[in-house]
């Protein structure tokens, strides 16, 4: 076959298989999506993550042979950020050992400018790696366009940059073109700013792999740079990537389970609720009982039924256990109920309160007609209203028909979670860390009450947490750290009040206080904690004197669930004695959030603020729907959150020593009594499929 029909055929491949699909979006091997050196102007789907191993990486003038660890996510719709560790050996001290290399954490972004596309069909980047950094090997700033025709599956990228980047790359005009002939490959041509290059990368297809994943491999198979380092040879940079969507992340969307995805499922909803023709009060209150709810009652108010009840089973979200009580409540809802009660049944109303250690935090009103449909066919009802004002006095004007059944008190929770102390991307190492299996015990007592005990037990180490080492004092040792009596109350003008007592980190004996008040549509926060620690001993093994822990913080936190964001503002006097302030934006992906964080705190006898820019994750480490609350149960953590931690606006990269460090309880108001700042109407509004999900994916186990 001749070139000419060589190329004609490639292209006609090209353009068929154009039409039923785009130009893949994949990682470079710098640390945002482009082509190889050089970035395009798309960015991570929202709600995904992807994590990249490679080596070969520009530095000291040439394509050294350095590893490429980065990880990166969606964090919003047109933002991506990660983080990357770009080091040549992984636990050889640089203090003491020679040959050791670069080792390297910096932070990146790339924010995709909105509405650019709709009226030039072009779209538009801006971006950094490296930002800020205190080395700055890498540091780059950019802003690039691209374009994809709609004949052919192929990318043009065009742009400009200002780097401190070895040999001048991205340091000025840069371009790239990704041609993907298929499904699973793509070749890249690009320029760099002084120099071309190429590269091929062979990918998993769309919808191959399950839960949405996506694994690509991209290999370079040209490099126009030579290296001008006499002692060292350019390196082939290949690198590995995998990527797919945060756990549970469409779950609160409308079409998690579409309105007939099944017989099976159409029949289980009829069936469930054929119940409500027949269902007495007895029965309603049995199911609920049985599916684990505590603390649960039954009553009338103006002609409704009231359900009060807490979940302790549903611990990825309380909306979880809300949407299962909703579904279980107006399943059994009927004529006979509303005529038992001795009032009229009309469309079946009724309210839920929802409590947290027997304190209401939530109210649902809506009618069993109304839900039923919602459930049935998954079209809005607009019966539905929350409310979370003045609960305390609302539950008091119900006729209450009994006292609790399933009490909360003496019910012991037994929590396990991984403890992880970790030091990344150090001068003594890539990843140090310090694990320990955390056991807390969580007795709830009268309302509002708990005694709250932890114990670690270590499970591994790595060397520089050995005695004599770097970080012996933080490795995790065999004991009880926490002991704590916890006492809340709901206050009037719905302010929440939280006082713990006992000891924490082992060794410090104190008090703490937290008071929070949350406007009525939860869109705005303010919270206030005040402690006072003093250590058991006078003074340490070494002799010195040991200071008293009293910390003073005011935080502010704006929640947008329209948009699944919160943004905080802390500041004062913080745990090691510093004080200052945080600027947090947290990002939710389902149950799963990502948050990056500005840190600026000024430690005593210091006149210079220090700051520390920290990307990380937190998910939920248990069961979608945990064991069944008796008086023991056993379950994971609500939130394990591994976060990485990088310094910005010095020369050098000294590690934090503490600063910016509070007191954060597992089970601090945020968490137990505001599922996380999520119990408010503005949220349940967003989200308010997730309760009909909830229900479905229940009536499916």
């Amino acid at each position: 076959m001749s070139i000419k029909a060589s190329l004609f055929t490639s292209l006609s491949l090209a353009i068929s298989y154009s039409a039923i699909a785009e130009v893949e979006n994949l990682l470079s091997a710098q640390s945002f999506t482009g082509a190889l050196l050089t970035p395009n102007a798309q960015v991570i789907d929202y709600g995904d993550f992807s994590l990249l191993y490679g080596q070969g990486v520009p530095f000291q003038n040439h394509i050294a042979d350095l590893d490429n660890l980065f990880f990166a996510a969606g964090f919003a719709p047109g933002f991506e950020a990660g983080g990357r560790i770009v080091t040549q050996t992984y636990s050889c001290n640089l203090y003491t050992e020679s040959g050791c290399g670069i080792r390297d954490l910096s932070a990146s972004a790339k924010y995709q400018l909105p509405f650019v596309y709709d009226y030039t069909g072009f779209n538009v980047a801006i971006g950094g790696q490296d930002i800020g950094g205190a080395a700055n090997n890498f540091a780059t700033y950019y802003a690039v366009a691209d374009y994809e025709f709609d004949a052919l599956p192929v990318r043009f990228s065009a742009g400009y940059g200002k780097s401190d980047m070895t040999m001048g790359i991205m340091d000025g005009p840069f371009g790239s073109i990704e041609l993907q002939p298929l499904s699973f490959v793509q070749f890249i041509g690009e320029y760099d700013s002084t120099e071309f290059n190429g590269a091929v990368k062979v990918f998993t297809p769309e919808d191959l792999l399950p839960y949405g994943a996506q694994v690509a491999l991209q290999y370079q198979v040209y490099n126009g740079h030579e290296s001008a380092n006499v002692n060292k040879e350019n390196e082939t940079m290949w690198a590995l990537n995998a990527s797919m969507p945060f756990m549970n992340y469409n779950f609160t969307q409308a079409d998690a389970y579409a309105k007939d995805k099944t017989l099976a499922l159409s029949d289980t909803i009829h069936i469930a609720q054929a119940q409500s023709s027949s269902a007495s009060l007895t029965e309603l209150k049995k199911a609920l009982v049985d599916e684990g709810f505590i603390n649960v009652q039954l009553g009338s108010k103006d002609a409704k039924v009231i359900v009060s009840l807490e979940n302790r089973r549903y611990n990825h979200n309380q909306m979880d256990g809300v949407g299962v009580a909703l579904g279980i409540i107006s399943s059994h809802l009927g004529n006979d109920i509303y005529n038992d009660l001795g009032i009229e049944a009309g469309n079946q109303a009724f309210e839920l309160f929802t409590l947290v250690n027997d304190i209401p935090m939530m109210q649902v009103s809506t009618s069993a007609v109304c839900y039923r449909a919602f459930v049935k066919t998954g079209e809005s009802c607009t019966d539905i209203k929350f409310s979370t004002s003045m609960l305390t006095e609302v539950i008091k004007e119900g006729n209450w028909l009994e006292s609790n059944n399933e009490s909360g008190f003496g019910r012991t929770q037994i929590i396990l979670s991984p403890a992880l102390q970790h030091r990344d991307a150090t001068e003594y190492g890539v990843f140090d860390y310090s694990l320990a299996l955390a056991t807390n015990v969580y007795t709830t007592l009268w309302s509002g009450a708990a005694v709250d005990v932890r114990h670690l037990l270590p499970v591994s180490n790595s060397d520089d947490f050995e005695d004599g080492e770097i970080w012996a004092d933080s490795r995790y040792e065999s004991e009880i750290d926490r002991v704590l009596i916890h006492q809340t109350f709901r206050l009037p003008f719905d302010v929440t009040n939280q006082t713990s007592v006992g000891i924490i980190r082992t060794n410090y004996q104190g008090l703490m206080n937290e008071t929070n008040w949350t406007s009525p549509e939860g869109r705005h926060s303010f919270d206030f904690q005040i402690s006072q620690f003093s250590h058991a001993d006078e003074r340490d093994k070494n002799g010195y004197y040991i200071e008293d822990r009293d910390t003073a913080l005011s935080s502010y936190t704006l929640s947008v669930p329209e948009f699944s964001w919160q943004g905080t503002v802390e500041g004062g006097n913080y745990w090691g004695g510093d004080s200052g302030y945080k600027i947090t934006s947290t990002h939710w992906l389902g149950d799963a959030k990502l948050q990056a964080t500005y840190q600026s705190t000024t430690a005593v006898n210091s006149n210079e603020a220090e700051e520390f820019i920290s990307l990380g994750v937190s998910i939920p480490l248990t069961l979608w729907r945990d064991m069944k609350p008796g008086y023991v149960q056993l379950r994971g953590t609500d939130q394990f959150t591994y976060a990485l931690q990088t310094r910005i606006g010095k020369s050098h990269n000294n590690l934090n020593t503490g600063m910016g460090s509070s007191i954060n309880l597992q089970h601090n108001l945020a968490r137990q009594y505001y599922n996380d700042d999520r119990m408010s109407p503005k949220y349940f509004e967003s989200n308010v499929y997730r309760l009909r999900n909830a229900y479905l994916k229940y009536l499916t186990l």
